[in-house]
């Protein structure tokens, strides 16, 4: 029952129902002025109408199909999570999409869904319920189950039709993660029967309804009905899947313990009593703060994408250049390419380059989806050119990932500048220098932007896209539009020292390099990140980063900011030692064995004179690493750093703190959580920090004032 927000909708929002001459049923979702297909109340109720009519009919079969090549069902309206305020009235709102779907699923004649586009959520759980499913081998056809991802579970049958038909160790990796599947892989599961050209799709659907073709479904493997439907195969894989789930989700995310008990209770009692607990534990995970955190994640995702959509059509024929070949410049590059740019891939040597097309061979060799003529195809896009190639001639975007040295990037984009169409983008990766500053050094500056890309490229999902002082509004909308295009999502901030994913990183990290002074051992200072659900602790992220790059960093916040950004400069310490971090494999911690284990002589190469301290809670230390994440981060919104202060200022805050420093999904982003909290809990909390440790806990006044007139961050 995945959703997806209504602003997207557009028509009548209802399904259309025809006839062939050999008297088959044809089912449209919906109509060609629509762009995405989504489960509304009318269309809902118009399904269930048709669904009547031709049980009534009784033709020779019936055919449940999409509107395009790229658009199947979407699943229902998110806008419905927000709206429901009690679980009574979620477990209602299942009900009715069960009751549909069982309609039909009893139908005397055989059903068949053909599927292009996405086929996700509740179109899953629709066409799981019809007799075949056949998709088109278009890129764009995915099928799966994501509402975890929401915070819920699938609720229109979805976590019992599924485990029923491909088995439940296949059903579970799809439902608990929120997985979707292509095309071929979800054949290759048995999710579907059958995968044709798109142009053949309908044909082949019809055929199959009417009885004029045959498919032979692919049978559940012996050991997989063994742990699907005996008893103690299900023990098994509850036993095996709870242990998984405890380690990956850490118990912050209550969704997919609670699909796992409600398949297999299924399982164990039947269809019906299976469907009435899925009604009642969807309503029960509707209403949780988790579910509603994620929802707004959602909405601040989808707002990202949108960014930039005027221009997408400028994009076509785009022809990039990378200069800098090392493991950012690279996957970069790579970017380009998977999404059919061709690119230029600069370096000094053909050694550096060769070294950076190794690493995008290495990255495609990971993405499972691609065939090899695929592969190929792509790295035959990029380009292998040395420093001191001709002009560029017809390039019009370029881009340059090279070590964090102004002097160095400004020669570099200095002079590629006038190698390249003179209305050509300048974009540089920088993560803290001044774009404005790289800017002057440029003919036409209005074309420089910043576009941050985080380590590693391929997985990291934000791009932080800094506007100069004179950078054009055309030049950030075509960089916000090429952003999206290569799957990233884009904030738009302004040129202040760390932007704002590092601004509001460096107190976090700061604040661990003083409590490392305090005598509290680092491995205690990362277990109270992870506890309140940090990806990583922020030593250990610091050790990953790299501690030259961290202290290089760390001094560009210091200088802008003043005291209250300064820390102990431990990080510099360790690069003057030689112990860069996971780079080198010494860092906080070392890497020379499986495990990363603290460094045995930290305290005595960093000063540390301070008595160990002794850990009894790990919650105040969590306090104290975060409050002044947040304090930052609400300066930043009053200041206008990612947008008019407000609400379009903390979604992009919200966002960037989710997907560029890993703040903790089911929290919401940073915003979001300091406004869980309140203004005068949060005043209180930095009010007893700077007691204790002085005043780089001061609170802004943005908290101080909404602390006393009782608003909220949003304001």
């Amino acid at each position: 029952m995945a959703f997806r927000s209504s602003h997207m909708l557009q028509g009548s929002g209802r399904t259309v129902l025809r006839y062939t001459e050999g008297g088959t049923a044809i089912i449209e979702l919906g109509s060609n002025d629509e762009s995405v297909i989504t489960f509304t109340a009318a269309r809902m109720e118009s399904l269930r109408t048709h669904i009547a009519e031709v049980r009534a009919k009784n033709p020779k079969g019936l055919v449940i199909t999409g509107v395009s090549e790229n658009m199947y069902a979407a699943g229902a309206d998110i806008n419905l999570i927000n709206s429901v305020k009690e679980a009574e009235e979620g477990a209602r709102m299942a009900e009715f999409g069960q009751t549909l779907f069982d309609e039909i699923e009893s139908l005397p004649f055989t059903t068949v869904a053909a599927i292009s586009g996405p086929c996700v959520g509740g179109g899953c759980e629709m066409v799981m319920a019809c007799n075949y499913r056949i998709i088109s081998n278009s890129n764009k056809s995915i099928i799966g189950l994501p509402e975890t991802k929401l915070g819920i579970i699938p609720g229109f049958g979805g976590t019992q039709r599924m485990p029923r038909l491909i088995g439940l160790p296949a059903a579970l990796d799809i439902i608990l993660s929120g997985k979707t599947l292509r095309a071929k892989k979800a054949k290759d599961v048995g999710l579907v029967d059958e995968m044709v050209a798109y142009d053949r799709l309908l044909d082949t659907a019809i055929k199959v309804a009417s009885g004029a073709m045959n498919l032979k479904r692919k049978p559940i493997k012996f050991i997989n009905k063994l742990l699907t439907f005996t008893a103690l195969g299900r023990s098994i894989v509850n036993n095996q899947t709870t242990k998984l789930l405890a380690k990956q989700t850490k118990g912050f995310y209550p969704a997919p313990p609670t699909a796992l008990a409600t398949a297999i209770y299924g399982l164990g009692h039947g269809m019906k009593a299976g469907l009435q607990l899925e009604a009642k534990e969807l309503g029960r995970m509707i209403v949780t703060p988790e579910c509603k955190a994620l929802v707004n994640l959602f909405f601040l995702t989808e707002g990202a994408k949108g960014l930039g959509k005027s221009a997408r059509g400028e994009l076509k024929g785009l022809y990039g250049v990378v200069i800098g070949a090392g493991t950012m410049g690279a996957g970069i590059a790579g970017l380009f390419a998977q999404n059919e740019h061709r690119v230029i891939l600069q370096d000094r040597s053909e050694a550096a380059i060769d070294k950076g097309i190794a690493q995008i061979k290495k990255d495609l060799s990971r993405a499972s989806h691609l065939s090899e003529q695929d592969k190929n195809l792509i790295l035959n896009r990029v380009e292998k050119r040395e420093s001191d190639a001709p002009a560029f001639g017809s390039v019009n975007f370029a881009i340059e990932a090279a070590f964090e040295d102004m002097k160095v990037k400004k020669k570099i984009l200095g002079d590629i500048s006038k190698r390249i169409e003179p209305d050509a983008i300048v974009a540089t990766n920088t993560s803290s220098l001044s774009v404005t500053e790289i800017a002057s050094s440029i003919e036409r500056p209005e074309r420089v932007i910043g576009m941050h890309f985080f380590n590693p490229v391929p997985k990291m999902p934000l791009v932080e896209i800094v506007r100069g002082a004179k950078s054009s509004d055309k030049t950030v909308v075509l960089t916000a539009a090429l952003s999206t295009k290569l799957g990233k999502y884009p904030i738009i901030v302004n040129d202040v020292p760390g932007f704002l994913v590092n601004r509001i990183l460096f107190p976090y990290l700061n604040e661990a390099m003083y409590m490392v002074m305090d005598g509290y051992k680092i491995t205690d200072i990362d277990k109270a990140a992870l506890k309140f659900g940090m990806p990583m602790g922020p030593i250990r992220l610091l050790d990953e980063v790299g501690l030259d790059v961290g202290a290089h960093v760390a001094e560009v916040i210091h200088n802008g900011y003043g005291d209250r950004m300064a820390a102990p400069p431990l990080a510099e310490k360790m690069h003057k030692a030689g112990r860069l971090g996971r780079k080198n494999g010494k860092g906080f911690y070392d890497f020379s064995g499986k495990t990363e284990t603290p460094f045995t002589d930290l305290r005595t190469l960093l000063g540390v004179t301070k008595p160990e301290v002794e850990v009894s809670s790990y919650e105040p230390l969590a306090d104290r690493l975060l409050s002044n994440l947040l304090n930052e981060a609400v300066r930043c919104l009053d200041e206008g750093v990612a947008g008019a202060p407000g609400k379009e200022a903390a979604n992009q805050i919200d966002l960037g703190s989710v997907m560029g420093i890993g703040f903790p999904p089911f929290r919401g982003g940073v915003i979001y959580y300091a406004n869980a909290i309140g203004a005068a809990k949060l005043l209180e909390n930095l009010e007893k920090l700077e007691a204790a440790h002085g005043p780089r806990f001061k609170a802004c006044d943005g908290i101080k004032v909404r602390a006393k007139m009782g608003k909220g961050f949003y304001n």
